[in-house]
């Protein structure tokens, strides 16, 4: 019984494995972007060589290796081809919201961006894409004879994966609309406007909700590196507090009394005096005398006075003898 009960469970399991592999993925990071099947005058290879080439697209805003990644090829008539990007070069390191181009002329020997099949525009092919875990991520249909020469199938938006076809559009270099220009490398629609811009003026024009929004936020930043000062100041305060008990308790001496000050905390008067001796010495404030000299004698020893006596101030003449 336990026999037949992994059994089902493991057919089940390979059944479901099997069937992911065929189901596309919306949330895919890597999307086929442009692919062109007939190239004569259109984009070279590092060798020189026109030949049809798929583009893929990063729409993730982080770099992605597509290493091991497997690109299929399905044309009507015939069985699928599949390449699968070796790993071990830096040229399948995609940036952020980048592309890469894979050469379809059936040489991988020349590199790993070759792939091993060709395409011919004159039957209907299928192009597929699937990572690493053999998941389907995104897939293209091309119509036979859609495409002539040195023309492309584009992807009109490039954040959605749907299959239909109103999302790809033949685009050719040669009818002078940049929006249909062939770009291999780039992405397929020019974009003169921002879009997020159009619609924020559109939904707040007099700017009142932007307004809101930043003195909202400026606030709030305000109030919180508040409380986180005033909570740095506290916890500083407590260590301080028993780092100074800690050294009373080492060095024997008493703690203070309850009704002494608190530790750590000083009197206002030292600061005030502090304050003023600092006030003092900045400003060079010092007291101011008026240099008038006052003397008080007694007045019945005027005479004997050095002060008030005359002839102590007059020069003595020499006396001969």
């Amino acid at each position: 019984m336990k026999k037949i009960n992994f059994g089902i469970i493991l057919a089940f399991v390979l059944a479901v494995s099997f069937s992911s592999c065929r189901q596309l993925s919306t949330s895919s990071k890597v999307l086929i972007n442009e692919v062109m099947m007939q190239n004569e005058t259109n984009a070279t290879d590092e060798y020189g060589d026109h030949s049809a080439w798929i583009e893929l697209f990063v729409k993730y805003y982080g770099q992605i290796d597509v290493a091991g990644y497997i690109l299929e090829a399905q044309q009507e008539g015939g069985k699928a081809e599949q390449y699968t990007i070796p790993k071990g070069d830096q040229v399948t390191i995609i940036p952020a919201r980048q592309h890469v181009v894979l050469w379809a002329d059936g040489q991988p020997n020349k590199g790993v961006l070759h792939t091993n099949f060709t395409l011919d525009p004159t039957r209907n092919t299928t192009i597929r894409l699937y990572n690493s875990n053999k998941d389907l991520i995104d897939e293209v249909k091309i119509p036979a004879n859609t495409l002539r020469a040195d023309q492309s199938y584009g992807r009109i938006d490039q954040t959605t994966t749907e299959l239909g076809p109103e999302n790809w559009e033949v685009k050719d270099s040669s009818d002078g609309n940049a929006n249909t220009y062939v770009t291999p490398n780039t992405s397929n629609r020019v974009n003169d406007v921002n879009q997020k811009m159009v619609t924020f003026s559109e939904k707040d024009p007099a700017g009142v909700g932007m307004a809101i929004t930043a003195m909202t936020v400026v606030f709030s930043c305000l109030i919180l590196l508040f409380f986180a000062f005033s909570l740095q100041a506290k916890i500083s305060m407590n260590m301080a507090k028993k780092n100074e008990l800690k050294a009373q308790a080492a060095t024997g001496n008493e703690a203070p009394a309850a009704s002494d000050n608190k530790v750590g905390e000083t009197p206002g008067e030292v600061f005030a005096a502090i304050g003023m001796a600092l006030h003092e010495m900045q400003n060079d404030v010092h007291d101011i005398e008026d240099m008038v000299l006052t003397i008080h004698t007694d007045a019945t020893k005027v005479e004997e006075s050095a002060w008030s006596n005359k002839a102590f101030a007059m020069r003595q003449i020499p006396v001969r003898k």
